[in-house]
């Protein structure tokens, strides 16, 4: 009997944890947000990717009625280091609300900040932010929640779809992002 390398292990329950259900409207309204904005936050001009590997959480609960939208892109096959972007959404429609699809609604998603991260050096395989933001031990608490709580569940979005996506969705940047 063949021992399979951990390494093979690791890498088929990536693939596997791959969502194959298409991206609900409100990541790809996000990241549509997040492509389209004049500062190039995914580096598409710079890095000229094809796809994006995105997950995201919602948390409802964040912002005195508005909701918060963790968008996570992992640029590395093994999760090991990304960028973690906070979005404010506001408008009719909460954004866990998956139901609403093919409904017309005002909203409006605000970038609140963006932050990089990566596992940590010394094998703990913590996860360190790289670039921590204003806002104390509750901002950075959330951030990493959403990292851990998207895991590899993931969804590869063409890069063509988030710049050229048709949406009613208003896009703003918050007054503390770079």
């Amino acid at each position: 009997m063949r021992c399979i390398p951990p390494l093979l292990l690791f890498l088929c329950a990536a693939a596997c944890a791959q969502l194959t259900v298409p991206p609900p409207d409100d990541l790809l309204d996000a990241g549509h947000c997040i492509a389209a904005a004049p500062q190039d936050w995914f580096g598409i001009a710079q890095n000229h990717p094809l796809d994006l590997e995105l997950g995201f959480v919602a948390d409802a609960k964040a912002a005195h009625g508005d909701d918060l939208l963790y968008i996570v892109n992992y640029i590395t096959p093994t999760h090991s280091a990304g960028m973690v972007y906070t979005l404010l959404a506001q408008g009719k429609e909460p954004v866990h609300n998956f139901l609403s699809r093919g409904k017309e609604s005002h909203r409006v998603l605000q970038l609140q900040y963006r932050t990089a991260f990566h596992q940590a050096d010394d094998g703990s395989e913590q996860v360190q932010l790289v670039d921590p933001p204003l806002g104390g031990i509750w901002t950075q608490d959330g951030i990493l929640a959403a990292i851990h709580q998207v895991g590899f569940h993931t969804w590869t979005i063409p890069v063509a779809d988030l710049q050229n996506r048709t949406t009613t969705v208003q896009c703003e940047s918050g007054p503390d992002v770079e």
